[in-house]
């Protein structure tokens, strides 16, 4: 029995890897200028909350990591792809599958930590790429849409009390 469910967890941590990638580069992708950087709005990390909520936290962070790495590779970013993949893991651990309901205190909390995870590790990110630790200043606005607009897309899934039923 236990392998069957280490079985359907992976198809699992797949599947919301795949979504994660998908949300990232193609679904409500906003590409934009800021200063040197050509960066984008995205609304993945709605779907890396989610598997966090919901899978085991090996593979929470197998599905953010691999979604966030492939959604960097399918958008032409492939430098920031390492920095992508530590992130959105980080971002992952502020999350419980823990509970019996997905919108517990910790999870309606964590957008919170998730946020400061995201606007730090890319300002980094951006500063180490770019060889300038002021011009990364001017992105953290979009890091801040992005996981706000993440944030709400997940309480609004997160609502939804059969969804829990998926990994039980």
């Amino acid at each position: 029995m236990k392998n069957k469910k280490t079985i359907y967890n992976i198809a699992l941590a797949s599947l919301f890897a795949a979504l994660i990638a998908v949300f990232i580069a193609w679904f409500f992708h906003i590409p934009i200028k800021i200063g040197a950087n050509s960066a984008y709005l995205h609304f993945g990390d709605a779907f890396i909350f989610l598997a966090a909520s919901l899978l085991p936290k090996p593979y929470a962070l197998a599905a953010a990591g691999i979604g966030g790495g492939l959604g960097d590779l399918f958008c032409g970013g492939a430098e920031w792809i390492p920095f992508t993949v530590i992130i959105k893991m980080l971002t992952a651990f502020c999350f419980t599958s823990k509970g019996d309901k997905l919108l517990s205190r910790q999870n309606i909390l964590a957008p919170l930590p998730a946020l400061f995870i995201t606007v730090g590790g890319y300002y980094l990110a951006e500063a180490l790429i770019f060889s300038n630790w002021i011009s990364p200043v001017i992105s953290i606005w979009g890091n801040v849409v992005q996981v706000v607009g993440s944030a709400i897309i997940y309480y609004l899934l997160a609502a939804n009390k059969r969804l829990k039923n998926i990994v039980k």
